[in-house]
């Protein structure tokens, strides 16, 4: 619960911070400008480099095919090089032991001189026909062979003689059988060595007959097959390659597991090998193939062992298949530490990109910025802000500059409205004084009016009633009553006339104030 509730607070705080990003990036046009440019040009640089990348691994898988075909080439060579040093010393030997055919203890000389001289050969057998020494009995075979010591080369090994080879008499053996039915020198093994336990050998046989054909014996040479894995795999091209060799019955020659000391599979039949790249090889077919093992790929590349030509070897082929592998991981090694070079070089360009895309467009947008912040000043009503002359000459720096003109001129015009502003204010007061006056002359004009007609109305009320009085008994009125209202009225009158030419005087004195 407690685990939830933090994973929850720290989920919260993250969704936060990323709105915050978002809204700074969505009000903030230069970064939106700069990571505009910045997804274009890596969308155009992720295709180039996909283009480049696929391009660069089949230019190097070529490479590594023509570079296969040349190792396996000069794997063969070494092979045989290693075969034919052998074959060479052999045949040169073999005047000497024709010479001395009739001295049994000189076979032992030649054949320790034969393993003494070539640093490859590890045994050399002289055996003769039996009871061809009747003097050394039935059986004869000068034999000297350099035991397995382990941790010591071969050619620091010592030497040493055996009568015997095995435990079956040699003459049954198919060293000494084969070489006679193909009336050749042949090379035969893989064969286990019967004075190195888990050791194997191949040995190169050749027939002693005398010229009408009759058996005298068999020269045979051994190489240790552990040595000849050993020079192989010393220059091999790269950390995981290795080699294998094969015999017409499947069986190894060179077997890879050597370099992991599983030496007792040495002639054993090549289990382990995929059987459609076994099939290839015993078919004596060239060209490579993709296996899968223990979810690696190797490209394995194989041809039949072709001996090289030379006078006074043997034609007959031993039908050996070589096959040289490389995995996957080696061959596309460069191309993945491209790989991993050009994304690390590409995620610090895009960010150094969108640095200085920020920065350059920052510096471009800056008028805007001063734009905003004046607009916002404006906006605010404060029109005397100054805008610095723009250093710019494009779209924006005429912007800013054809706003600074603005911005002058708005200035200008508010401060002739304000001045005008002020005036109609002043005008304002004046006439809300005078209309304050006019308002003051009316209600007193009324009062006067009213005042003045408060006083007519008494004299006219006066003057009505004598009218009437002298009109309705008039006949019956004495001369001196009618004299008497005659005299009040013309007394009211001269009253009425009066405040009258009060009202005129009133009238004209306010007419002349105007």
């Amino acid at each position: 619960m407690t685990f939830f509730i933090e994973w929850n607070y720290f989920f919260c705080i993250f969704v936060a911070d990323m709105l915050r990003v978002f809204t700074f990036i969505r009000r903030t046009l230069s970064v939106r400008l700069s990571l505009t440019v910045v997804c274009a040009i890596t969308s155009l640089l992720i295709v180039a480099l996909l283009v480049m990348f696929l391009y660069s691994r089949r230019v190097i898988k070529d490479e590594v095919l023509l570079k296969a075909e040349e190792t396996l080439e000069c794997t063969s060579q070494q092979i045989d090089n290693i075969l034919l040093s052998a074959e060479q010393a052999t045949g040169n030997m073999m005047y000497n032991i024709f010479y001395h055919l009739d001295d049994p203890d000189e076979m032992y000389e030649f054949s320790r001189k034969l393993v003494e001289k070539n640093q490859f050969i590890k045994g050399c057998a002289i055996a003769m026909e039996p009871y061809y020494y009747k003097e050394k009995g039935e059986w004869f075979m000068a034999y000297n062979h350099r035991p397995h010591i382990e941790g010591v080369k071969i050619s620091d090994q010592p030497i040493v003689q055996s009568d015997t080879f095995g435990n079956v008499p040699y003459n049954r053996q198919i060293w000494y059988t084969k070489p006679f039915q193909a009336k050749q020198p042949v090379w035969i093994g893989p064969i286990p060595d019967p004075y190195a336990d888990g050791e194997a050998i191949i040995t190169y046989s050749i027939p002693l007959t005398q010229d009408d054909g009759q058996k005298i014996g068999v020269v045979a040479v051994d190489i240790a097959i552990g040595q000849l894995t050993n020079v192989i795999h010393e220059t091999k091209p790269s950390k995981h390659f290795y080699a294998m060799l094969l015999n017409h019955e499947g069986k190894f020659i060179i077997n890879p597991t050597l370099i992991a000391k599983d030496t007792t599979s040495q002639y054993t039949p090549a289990l382990d090998v995929p059987e459609k790249l076994l099939h290839s090889m015993l078919a004596g077919e060239t060209g490579y193939k993709q296996l899968k093992h223990n979810n690696h790929h190797d490209y394995a590349f194989y041809k039949p062992f072709v001996r090289k030509a030379d006078p006074n070897r043997s034609t007959e082929e031993p039908n050996w298949a070589i096959c040289i592998v490389y995995p996957e991981e080696d061959i596309f090694s460069n191309y993945s530490h491209l790989l991993t070079y050009t994304l690390i070089i590409g995620l610090i360009s895009v960010v150094l990109l969108l640095v200085f895309c920020q920065l350059i467009t920052h510096n471009l947008l800056s008028p805007l910025h001063l734009l905003t912040e004046a607009t916002h000043r404006i906006a605010n009503g404060h029109y005397e802000g100054t805008i610095p002359p723009s250093k710019h000459t494009d779209e924006v720096g005429r912007l800013q500059d054809n706003f600074k003109q603005m911005q002058q001129s708005l200035s200008v015009h508010i401060s002739e409205l304000e001045q005008l502003n002020t005036q109609q204010h002043e005008r304002t007061k004046s006439l809300k004084k005078a209309y304050e006056k006019a308002k003051e002359a009316d209600r007193m004009k009324i009062a006067f009016l009213h005042n003045m007609t408060n006083k007519m109305m008494e004299p006219v009320d006066i003057i009505c009633s004598k009218v009437e009085n002298l009109c309705d008994d008039s006949n019956q009125r004495s001369a001196q009553k009618s004299d008497k209202l005659v005299k009040d009225i013309e007394r009211q009158c001269i009253i009425v006339v009066e405040l009258l030419n009060d009202l005129l005087r009133v009238s004209e004195r306010l007419t002349s104030k105007r």
